[in-house]
């Protein structure tokens, strides 16, 4: 709840009381006989937002001395009136309080909302007992899943499995699978991946989650023809319910679905009943993928990473990796091959849109051994609808577009889980809405464990149906130091990029693994979608190995004040990093921060979001308000850190009342697009946007280059008459001022110098110069000359004759033209 004066946020304290006064009030109009419940459980939150804005007013120190006494009088009061509201729900046998209208009701409603997907309601898991699946009367669904488009046109009827089936022997040694005629190609290969995996580890991906099971927990034939399926979906496991009938082909009996059979099975037998329950293999397959297919909508379903997949049966955390952007050969390898020795990691692979000759584009592939072989790395690959074939790491590299992956839980088996969502835009401002609303989370990280490991964090958007397109999700991860050492100084002149190409995915999962750099850590942890046009409810997870301790808090959105600025950065003004000399040239703004009512300091953060494929960065600098032109480390205040796609944040704990400096860039210069920066703070603050160099005036832009033949050098060097010349003619009377640059970054001294022309075209009479030869990073700069009318010649020079291409940029308050002289 952002407010900027204290008179504001005592209106809006008060608004919120009104409101609930009158919701309470209605019950007067209520029939005796209508229950009172629902009236007073809406008016409950509305006293307690009243009451958390009373609060929050009472700590932003904006209350005068002489109203804080009546301010904690409203604020009590308030809050009385909630209690004796929360004691009349609960006499009526309702419920109310903190776990209703706070985090904890906010995330068990999240996870009541996301068992609703596809139009079905799941339950919240809880294992069945075998009661429910006994009796003569058959259990049947009201609908079946929708069938694929080859299922129809193959008349497809549904049929329950032969009991027959279930009496073979289904040890899942050799057992492989069969892709039906439907495009489920990543399911399959989940599946696949998983019996392979449970004969080489022991595991047991996939048994343990079909019901009803005998007691070494193997899946069974229902009696009465009823099943249930355990699936991870929306951040909780759930029961999805269904029966046991299966399509098949109308005219033959062809089963129309996924199956598994032994690798070495035989067809020895000649009787129809023998080859059709062979067809079949193991029964719990089809079955417990036909639960899954209905939950997801149908048999239609479509998917080319079997890594989400995998994750809802098994709740092996999924990964995806580019082999394209930003990919580590060597080290990827050696990373994975590692944990598949281990047991640790499932694999898969996935084709991009353009393939090599044998390979499907789209298309999911299993990983089912990998191995070193006489100095080869070696991948054993199975197509769920062809067969298997063996690829060198080098050749997998270059034929396809993804690795995704599976890592056991239990590698980090301490958790922390919260539930949010992003809401919907509600306004014509839907871009800034979207773009300071995504939720903030503190993670407090501590570790006893040398050397320090990775965490992971886990984002997961929930999926309530097929017709609802993804989010393009990330996750952005900040680590906050103290006010000591808030600042990475060394970054203004060593600028970094964030470590992904790009964080966005449009995808329901995105893990991010960080590597601990201290024992005791505090992250700053933003789950982000670009735009959105719905409500979305996402799930965040972080796993830590023994020896670490989480703790996950949702933190305020906002601060009592908050300033937003939106902009675009054009050709003009993308600057690039400092590292670049057109860094000057990035947007800045002047930010004046007023002492608190109070006294004291100041706690603030900046939260900027720009397009999500560009790596941004926010300082605050000891600039006075004034622009920018060379950054040094000792002028930085605070800083967002490393270059990060789509969002930069950064926290500011300690901030002395006064007049800074904002500047916002782009990692490299050109790269162009729309940002919006909020300014939180707890006293008052205001945002104004600095003119660039130039500004309002007519600009010329002459780029050169020092050659052998015209690097004079230096007056005293005896050639300066061969440096380079710039024509300037100003018609009448005009202010000038004049920047000389090197495009790249050099230590070459420079210089630059207006003359007079002579008549002869020589150099005449000298107008201004910018001083002694610098070598600063942007360059050299005239200051602001008033020139009569006439023709002029700017001369930029090199202390040493040296070869190099330079810039000059040359302002007017008159039309003027600007040319080089050619030699």
């Amino acid at each position: 709840m952002a407010f900027n004066s204290y008179q504001e946020g005592l209106k809006l304290g008060a608004d919120l009381a009104n409101k609930a006064i009158a919701i309470e009030s209605s019950l007067s109009t209520v029939s005796p006989l209508t229950s009172p419940l629902p009236i007073l459980q809406k008016a409950f939150p509305i006293y307690i937002s009243s009451a958390e804005t009373y609060s929050h007013l009472l700590s932003s120190k904006l209350v005068p001395s002489s109203e804080i006494a009546q301010v904690t009088k409203k604020w009590r009061l308030v809050l009385e009136r909630a209690e004796k509201i929360k004691s009349r729900v609960e006499q009526l046998g309702g419920q109310v309080g903190k776990a209703e209208v706070g985090d904890e009701g906010e995330e068990a409603a999240i996870l009541r909302r996301g068992g609703k997907i596809n139009g079905l309601t799941l339950d919240l898991w809880r294992e069945p007992t075998a009661i429910c699946f006994r009796g003569d009367k058959k259990y049947r669904d009201k609908e079946q899943p929708e069938l694929a488009e080859e299922q129809i046109k193959a008349e497809a009827e549904w049929r329950e499995l032969p009991a027959e089936c279930w009496d073979q022997h289904t040890e899942e040694n050799g057992f492989a699978m069969k892709q039906g005629p439907i495009a489920d190609c990543s399911v399959v290969v989940a599946v696949g991946v998983g019996l392979q995996h449970n004969t080489q580890f022991g595991t047991k991906f996939g048994w343990d989650n079909l019901y009803p099971q005998n007691p070494n927990g193997r899946p069974i034939r229902s009696e009465n023809g009823k099943h249930v399926l355990k699936v991870l979906l929306n951040g909780a496991w759930r029961s999805v319910v269904f029966d046991a009938l299966l399509p098949h082909s109308r005219k033959d009996g062809t089963p129309l679905y996924t199956t598994c059979h032994p690798s070495s099975s035989s067809s020895s037998s000649s009787s129809t009943s023998s080859r059709y329950i062979e067809d079949i293999g193991a029964p719990w397959v089809p079955i417990a993928l036909k639960g899954y297919f209905k939950v997801h909508g149908g048999y239609n379903l479509r998917g080319s990473n079997p890594a989400p997949d995998m994750y809802a049966s098994t709740g092996w955390l999924p990964e995806y990796v580019s082999l394209i952007d930003g990919f580590q050969r060597e080290k990827e390898w050696q990373r994975v091959y590692q944990a598949w020795t281990r047991g640790d990691v499932a694999v898969s692979l996935g084709t991009g849109a353009h393939v090599g000759e044998g390979l499907v584009p789209l298309h999911a592939y299993g990983v089912v051994g990998l191995r070193e072989e006489d100095g080869e790395r070696l991948l054993n690959i199975t197509d769920p609808g062809a067969a298997s074939f063996t690829m060198s790491w080098d050749r997998v590299c270059s034929n396809f577009e993804a690795l995704n992956l599976n890592w056991d839980p239990a590698l980090k088996p301490v958790v922390a889980t919260r539930h949010w969502s992003w809401f919907k835009p509600s306004s014509s401002r839907a871009a800034a809405d979207t773009a300071m609303s995504n939720p903030q989370y503190r993670l407090r990280v501590t570790s006893s464990i040398k050397p320090l490991p990775e965490i992971w964090i886990l984002l997961s958007q929930h999926v309530t149906s097929n017709d609802k397109p993804l989010e393009d999700i990330a996750l952005h991860v900040f680590e906050e130091y103290g006010a000591s050492s808030s600042i990475t100084l060394r970054e203004a002149v060593q600028p970094k990029r964030a470590d992904q190409t790009s964080p966005y995915a449009n995808s329901v999962h995105v893990l991010v693994r960080y590597q601990l750099r201290r024992p005791d850590s505090n992250l700053l942890i933003i789950p982000a979608r670009d735009r959105g046009n719905f409500q979305t409810s996402f799930t965040l997870n972080v796993y830590a190995p023994i020896g670490c301790s989480l703790d996950l808090e949702r933190i305020a959105r906002h601060m009592p004040f908050s300033e937003t600025v939106s902009g675009v950065i054009t050709s003009r003004n993308a600057g690039g990093h400092p590292g670049w000399p057109t860094s000057m040239n990035n947007p800045q703004y002047k930010v004046i921060v007023s002492p608190p009512a109070r006294g004291g300091r100041v706690h603030a953060r900046m939260v900027f979001r720009g397009e999500k494929d560009t790596a941004w960065n926010v300082k605050l600098l000891w600039g006075r308000g004034e622009q920018v032109f060379e950054m040094t480390e000792d002028m930085i205040l605070a800083n967002s850190g490393a270059y990060s796609y789509g969002m930069a944040f950064c926290d500011i704990s300690d901030l002395h009342p006064g007049i800074y400096t904002m500047v916002i860039s782009a990692f490299d210069p050109g790269q162009t697009g729309a940002y919006t920066c909020a300014f939180e703070s707890t006293a008052s603050a205001a945002l104004t946007s600095i003119p660039s160099e130039g500004s309002g005036m007519f600009s010329r832009v002459v780029a050169g280059k020092w050659t052998e033949i015209n690097a004079g050098g230096r007056p005293s060097g005896g050639k300066y008459e061969y440096n380079p010349k710039v024509e300037v003619i100003l018609p009448k009377a005009g202010t000038i001022l004049s920047r000389l640059y090197l495009p790249q970054p050099s230590p070459t001294p420079i210089n630059l110098t207006i003359f007079k022309r002579g008549l002869d075209g020589t150099l005449g009479e000298q107008i201004a110069t910018t001083g002694p030869y610098a070598d600063t990073l942007t360059g050299v700069c005239t200051r602001r000359v008033k020139l009569d009318s006439g023709i002029y010649v700017f001369v930029p020079s090199t202390y040493e004759a040296s070869k190099s291409d330079w810039i000059m940029k040359i302002w007017s308050d008159v039309a003027i033209s600007a040319e080089l002289i050619r030699a």
